[in-house]
């Protein structure tokens, strides 16, 4: 193998579908992948372990880095030299830290010609999903997902559900400059501290993904989807109030949904710990037309606004 470049999307994470439950699957959760923002880095053998790119992006694949050569049983490693040239920002709902991590892991396996590496064997490398197995499937297989959660600690979430997304919707991405979301460490306490999900919200998540958002993703249902989606989100940004402020982690984003809800709007959610929210769209052309008209509102110029598509495909592998 001379070179492989992996480029990954992002995910979008709704939220749990339960949390410390005393039996059955923890966590799960509905999520979708995107194709902007991604993650793009090449490796190709070195002399020595070496990676190139901006100083943020450099520390986390070395810390991946070191996870895997701990993680490996190979006295064949391959150093290799890892260039990254764009990264998914890091604390805004978007996965950042798993999408690198898995293109490292898949890079560095390739280099080393093993190309039957595992997703789970992947992520067990880069100490990945322990919580919620989103971002690895979408990793590897794109689209709409859902996770049926894990029993077992050291097992991932189950795949219970994998669509394509309708090719035409957008999503538009607002999130609040310098704001971030709660990740590592701080993630970790937000979830001990808080209380376990009753059986009954936890119902009411699993009817609303089985009935109602699934066969409207099937169906190319708009409308149900959107619907779906916001009750989704909001019934579980409401269970998390407590540790995150409110339904969503930031007030802005808070002003924002009512304010396109009032506009006609209806789905919106916030993803993961945010700050960012996501506004599903029917056309490109609507959502550029929001994201244009809102970029251009004084009100709203602390304010970051894009345009997404659905990614329904796992992460592009070329080697070079």
């Amino acid at each position: 193998m001379t070179a492989v470049c992996i480029t990954t999307g992002a995910r979008l994470h709704f939220g749990p579908l339960s949390v410390t439950a005393p039996s059955g699957g923890r966590f799960g959760g509905v999520g979708i992948m995107i194709a902007s923002p991604r993650t793009v880095l090449t490796a190709k053998p070195a002399a020595v372990d070496s990676i190139v790119g901006d100083k943020s992006a450099t520390v986390r694949v070395a810390e991946f880095l070191r996870r895997i050569r701990e993680a490996s049983t190979s006295e064949s490693s391959v150093p290799c030299e890892i260039s990254v040239d764009e990264t998914i920002p890091s604390h805004c709902g978007f996965g950042s830290g798993t999408q690198l991590g898995l293109a490292v892991a898949r890079a560095v396996s390739l280099v080393e010609n093993e190309s039957h590496a595992s997703l789970a064997t992947l992520a067990h490398r880069v100490q990945r999903g322990l919580r919620s197995a989103i971002g690895l499937y979408g990793f590897e297989q794109g689209g709409f997902l859902v996770d049926g959660g894990r029993v077992e600690s050291n097992q991932l979430g189950t795949l219970v559900s994998r669509l394509e997304f309708p090719a035409d919707w957008r999503f538009v991405l607002v999130s609040p400059q310098r704001a971030i979301g709660l990740s590592g460490a701080e993630e970790q306490s937000a979830f001990a501290r808080q209380s376990p999900m009753p059986a009954a919200l936890t119902g009411d998540l699993c009817r609303t993904v089985l009935m109602d958002w699934i066969p409207s993703v099937l169906n190319a249902d708009f409308a149900g989807c959107s619907d779906a989606m916001y009750r989704y989100g909001y019934a579980v940004g409401e269970f998390f109030s407590p540790t995150q402020g409110g339904v969503f982690a930031h007030p802005r984003m808070r002003e924002w949904t009512a304010l396109i809800r009032r506009r006609g709007i209806s789905g919106v959610a916030q993803t993961s710990w945010g700050p960012t929210v996501a506004a599903l769209c029917s056309s490109h052309v609507v959502a550029m037309q929001m994201a244009l008209d809102f970029s251009q509102d004084a009100h709203w110029n602390d304010c970051l606004f894009e345009v997404v598509e659905p990614l329904n495909r796992g992460a592009d592998v070329r080697t070079l």
